[in-house]
């Protein structure tokens, strides 16, 4: 296995964690939040979509989010540049709770367009230098970065399920994602 396909690999197995996650949620189950300052599982499945879609699409590829070219914030009735980071309590309670259809197609929007792009990678471009604006690194570096992301909020999404429904046998392995 190469360093692309561990990338890959890793990607699609936290999607198997929040698939397993999100099964038989009802919608005022994915709104559920602990505190009224935590996530709700909707907000963190979005949360991490948007994230993958910035990484990906804007950072490494160079282009616009599919948040915006796809007006995918119109369907989520919210700003083209919301993305859940630096989210507030008010802005967090303002949040517009989507069904759980429309979280799971620009997540997979979003997971094809990545899968695409990592698929012509080479091992080499993984070392290529990059100003993200804030950081410098790798390309390496920033998906490295991604895939710490997803694991936090991924594992985010099933500690607020456990919470909610409590203790569940997680399946070994996870459920396979395509």
């Amino acid at each position: 296995m190469n360093a692309i396909e561990l990338i890959i690999l890793s990607l699609k197995e936290n999607q198997g964690y929040v698939d397993d996650a999100i099964k038989n949620l009802a919608q005022d189950e994915l709104a559920w939040s602990p505190k009224p300052h935590s996530n709700t599982i909707a907000f963190l499945m979005w949360h991490l979509a948007r994230v993958e879609d910035l990484w990906i699409n804007r950072l490494l590829k160079g282009g616009k989010e599919l948040y915006e070219e796809q007006s995918w914030f119109k369907k989520f009735k919210t700003e083209i540049q919301d993305n859940g980071a630096f989210f507030d309590e008010a802005k967090l309670k303002a949040w517009p709770v989507p069904t759980l259809q429309l979280l799971k197609e620009y997540a997979a929007a979003v997971r094809q367009s990545a899968l695409v792009y990592l698929k012509t990678l080479t091992e080499k471009q993984l070392d290529e230098p990059r100003d993200f604006g804030w950081r410098k690194g790798t390309v390496g570096w920033a998906l490295s970065h991604l895939i710490s992301e997803v694991g936090e909020h991924s594992g985010q999404i099933g500690y607020i399920k456990g919470i909610m429904k409590g203790i569940e046998n997680p399946p070994f392995p996870p459920s396979k994602s395509k």
